[in-house]
């Protein structure tokens, strides 16, 4: 995906510069866009923020869907894996407060990311229960050295037409430090209809969900993104690719373009769309 949305951009930015070229040279008093370094490092650092807070959502989120378990287990430790903590233990006593503690040292969790700090879960019910809300932070967190800081609230708005669950997910103040001390920053802003895979908790690679919103961010060269779901992403958990769907991606200062995802199949193939005309890609 990276190589061909280095190709895509670099086209992009070449339709701009063979549509907006004047016969002259003359003077312009506004910004100019940016190098194509800048433009593909905000790409390569969006890819990674986004990676991050979705791994943070996923921890998160499978803590909450297992809430029945945390409760009856109080309070447990697996080997490489962190220890939480449920208060009040009960099953009647709402807002919870669930406490994930990776430890101060780096521990290699199950997906294979290095994990240490802790994130912190506040939920007013059950994963199921319509209304439900889950309040999610971090303290001294870090996901492969990265810091991650910012909030996650996650809101089940109840079944749609379709039966289906749907939850809201906002990410306000995301805050990303490498190790290197550069800073980006990001927020989100989408819904994710539970499409497949309700019934079977504890088997997650079937669990399949329909996504649409915005996602934006600044880079570390003060570059700013956004991304628009046009029609909705189809995911599915252990499908690395996106099945389905048209995403919209804007950055200051190049041509907007368009990926469509295909039709539903767990495969490399996407098209991007820019200025009318289509470009086949392998993700």
């Amino acid at each position: 995906m990276k190589k061909a949305i280095i190709y895509l951009l670099i086209l992009s930015l070449g339709i701009i510069a063979f549509s907006c070229a004047p016969e002259e040279p003359t003077p312009d008093p506004t910004p100019q866009a940016p190098t194509i370094e800048k433009t593909l490092n905000a790409i390569a650092e969006y890819a990674l923020v986004n990676k991050i807070f979705s791994d943070s959502f996923t921890e998160a989120d499978n803590v909450a869907k297992n809430g029945d378990k945390q409760l009856e287990g109080q309070k447990f430790e697996q080997a490489n894996y962190p220890v939480i903590t449920v208060t009040p233990l009960d099953l009647t006593t709402w807002p919870k407060n669930i406490k994930v503690d990776y430890g101060n040292s780096n521990i290699i969790c199950p997906d294979g990311v290095k994990r240490r700090g802790i994130i912190n879960l506040e939920t007013t019910g059950f994963y199921h229960e319509t209304g439900t809300e889950i309040n999610v932070s971090f303290q001294d967190f870090f996901h492969n050295d990265y810091k991650v800081e910012g909030s996650m609230l996650v809101v089940n708005t109840g079944r749609n037409d379709n039966d289906n669950l749907v939850y809201t997910l906002k990410v306000t103040e995301g805050k990303i430090t490498s190790p290197q001390d550069k800073i980006l920053y990001f927020e989100e802003n989408t819904s994710r209809e539970w499409a497949g895979g309700e019934d079977t908790v504890f088997e997650p690679c079937d669990d399949n969900y329909f996504i649409t919103g915005t996602q934006e961010g600044i880079s570390s060269d003060s570059l700013e993104y956004s991304l628009t779901v046009q029609q909705k992403l189809d995911v599915m958990v252990c499908c690395k690719y996106i099945r389905a769907g048209v995403l919209k991606i804007s950055i200051t200062g190049i041509l907007p373009f368009s990926v469509d995802f295909g039709d539903g199949e767990c495969d490399a193939n996407a098209v991007a769309i820019i200025n009318g005309a289509e470009y086949p890609f392998t993700m």
